[in-house]
């Protein structure tokens, strides 16, 4: 490790962020990228674990990748030391592991010149990745006794600097060829060249551990020819040997229900937590587009008022999800014991709104049916228990007039109305995925409310998909979202008729899912 001067406080993480699913992240990896000053990243590292630094953190892409390289090996030295000796705690995150063709050596000579001190946290490589995720066997008593990793970076000409293909022709075991895409034609040649069959197995897995995967198994005959067919392109591994002749077609990854299927979720990042989480389990790729934000009422007067009567209530209604989030935030800042909450019973507009009713311990009475405000004003009316009943009703800005005015004038309730959130359009520009949605469209697009709808309306314009993108079908968490849709001549394709993620997850398998 490299020596720290007195008076420098920065430290360097050399971090390999695996091969590209995040749950192969390790935890050391998660802890340092939530705490760091600064992120430096390569294109290979998934961005989903950029957004998981905080807020403040500067991130810096010096990504390579082909026909475009962002910096140069000694510029990202620089930026390495200089943040450093800012004091800052800098994470270089790496696709893969560190040391597997991750030209760590390189950084950690720049960092110990400098006397910087620094970290190495390992990786789960790709080879070893790909291989578990695509089915394809490594090592087999019988038909592969050893594992060789390669790099098919460098033009193969350069064999007095790289690569002498036509000796590892001569190893046996398994291949495993990093980076050869680009010279694919040429490693076949000269492997075959060196003496290897034709027809000894070989494979290719591009974009491995990700919902993208694909892959081919074939031979080294007729490996060149088989991914041009398949358009496999990089990143990707090669892998050459008999041991890959016992990989079979499917494999548990490719088998899951949404495997390959893109999806994309329009909730706060911070709400979608989640429903992105049962995607991706099922094997989806999931995109998010954040079209609506959350913010806490203004109102403060109207909140301070209802909490010194908060105990006259007979009934109080949360009308959502947020609403019952953003009441309990601030009624524990003005109260310390959830026994200040009263006798009061309590209704909520649907399953997803009562978990968080129920985290404090409190009791539900009521779930309508159907989530919707007309079907919760009917049930409370059916209870008679209205007639001249004190009833709050927890809400945002948007959508609360036609409960209101149904408890009010067919129960004949007293109601207050507590709007705790409202509800923005949020900038869609700004959203992580936007770009991957524009050039490659989705599969589908889930509402959650009316809201998230007209954000999508009202913004058009940056959400057009490029030539050939796929069109996303439109899904829909309730009649009310759908109506929305369908009133600015948007098809829905997919409805959920009692709105709750599992549902949802649910219905997409069941529709677009691999059967």
């Amino acid at each position: 490790m490299g020596k720290l001067k007195e008076n420098n406080s920065g430290k360097v993480f050399l971090v390999g962020a695996g091969p590209g699913d995040v749950g192969l992240v390790t935890l050391r990896a998660h802890e340092l990228i939530r705490d760091c000053d600064a992120l430096v990243f390569d294109h290979l590292a998934n961005a989903e674990l950029r957004k998981r630094a905080k807020p403040e953190c500067e991130q810096i892409d010096v990504g390579k990748a082909p026909g475009r390289h962002t910096m140069i090996q000694e510029e990202i030295g620089k930026i390495l030391v200089e943040k450093a000796r800012q004091g800052k705690k800098v994470v270089r995150l790496k696709g893969g592991d560190p040391f597997v063709f991750g030209r760590c050596a390189e950084e950690m000579i720049v960092l110990d010149e400098a006397n910087i001190s620094y970290e190495i946290v390992p990786g789960v490589t790709a080879a070893l990745a790909c291989a578990a995720y695509a089915g394809i066997t490594l090592s087999h008593r019988e038909y592969g006794s050893s594992i060789s990793f390669l790099t098919g970076h460098e033009d193969v000409e350069k064999e007095s600097l790289r690569v002498n293909f036509k000796k590892f022709a001569e190893v046996g075991g398994t291949l495993c060829i990093y980076m050869g895409m680009g010279t694919i034609n040429e490693i076949t040649q000269k492997l075959m060249d060196g003496g290897l069959p034709k027809d000894k197995p070989a494979a290719i897995v591009s974009h491995g551990t990700l919902p993208a995967q694909r892959k081919v198994i074939s031979t080294v005959g007729n490996l060149v020819h088989d991914a041009e067919r398949a358009d496999l392109e990089a990143p990707a591994i090669i892998f050459i040997g008999n041991s890959i002749g016992l990989s079979t077609k499917g494999n548990w990854f490719e088998r899951k229900q949404l495997f390959g299927k893109r999806i994309v979720i329009t909730r706060p990042l911070e709400q979608a937590s989640r429903l992105k989480a049962m995607l991706e389990e099922k094997g989806a790729d999931v995109l998010e587009l954040p079209l609506i934000r959350i913010l806490p009422s203004e109102d403060r007067n109207l909140v301070a008022e209802t909490f010194a009567g908060i105990a006259t209530y007979e009934w109080v209604v949360f009308t959502s999800a947020n609403g019952a989030r953003e009441f309990f935030n601030v009624f524990f800042k003005a109260f310390g014991d959830i026994r200040s909450f009263g006798p009061m019973r309590i209704a909520c507009v649907g399953e997803a709104t009562a978990e968080v009713v129920r985290k404090f311990n409190l009791e539900v009475e009521l779930i309508p049916n159907r989530s919707t405000g007309e079907d919760l004003a009917q049930a409370l009316v059916a209870t008679n228990s209205l007639d001249s009943a004190n009833v709050l009703v927890v809400t945002g800005n948007r959508n609360r007039e036609i409960l209101v005015g149904l408890l009010e004038s067919i129960g004949h309730a007293i109601v207050d109305s507590l709007p705790i959130y409202q509800t923005d359009f949020a900038n869609v520009t700004e959203a992580p995925d936007l770009a991957q949605y524009c050039q490659y469209g989705a599969d589908a697009i889930v509402f959650t409310s009316s809201s998230t709808a007209l954000s999508f309306v009202e913004q058009e314009e940056d959400l057009k998909l490029a030539n050939g993108a796929t069109k996303p079908m439109l899904c829909s968490f309730g009649p009310e979202t759908s109506k929305t849709l369908r009133e600015n001549d948007l098809e829905v394709s997919l409805e959920i008729e009692n709105p709750s993620v599992d549902s949802m997850v649910e219905a997409l398998v069941q529709k677009i899912g691999n059967h």
